[in-house]
């Protein structure tokens, strides 16, 4: 297994008290995304985390992994990315305040617990976040509340 976490920032802190976390599924597709999602979180501060199959490609560790046998996050932002929100993953991310939710499936689970729902690409996302945020300098979370926010509007986020 390919390790990461002396690499990045976003997969050496706490999870569990982390102001951002990002959590990634298996609609991240493949490990150049994986990658970029690493460079996103960087910038945005945050924590990256994952359901189980991330752990079984070998992406995240098993101290990386959110649910029913891993860890409960209560971030001020959730950013899920290309999770499909089983019951197991959906259980550690309840007590997040802000959940922002993209998946290429209307019908996801992980629509059900997200204040934010947007049925698009998340690689098409992802690459949009990197330009958009390669020149931003964000003082503090309110700063990234506050772009992820703006951001997300122009997709017409909201419950499903």
């Amino acid at each position: 297994m390919e390790q990461y976490l002396d690499k990045k920032n976003c997969l050496s802190g706490n999870p569990i008290t982390a102001d951002i976390v990002i959590s990634i599924g298996r609609g991240i597709k493949d490990k150049d995304y994986f990658d970029k999602v690493l460079n996103l979180a960087d910038i945005l501060q945050a924590q990256v985390v994952g359901s189980r199959p991330m752990l079984d490609l070998g992406w995240l560790s098993i101290d990386r992994e959110v649910g029913l046998s891993g860890l409960k996050v209560s971030p001020r932002i959730c950013l899920t990315l290309g999770v499909s929100g089983t019951n197991f993953h959906t259980m550690g991310l309840l007590g997040s305040k802000l959940i922002i939710s993209v998946n290429n499936d209307r019908k996801a689970n992980i629509f059900n617990i997200a204040n934010y729902c947007v049925v698009e690409d998340v690689r098409k996302i992802i690459d949009d976040l990197l330009v958009k945020t390669s020149r931003k300098r964000f003082e503090n979370i309110f700063d990234i509340e506050s772009f992820l926010l703006k951001y997300f509007c122009k997709y017409k986020t909201n419950k499903i």
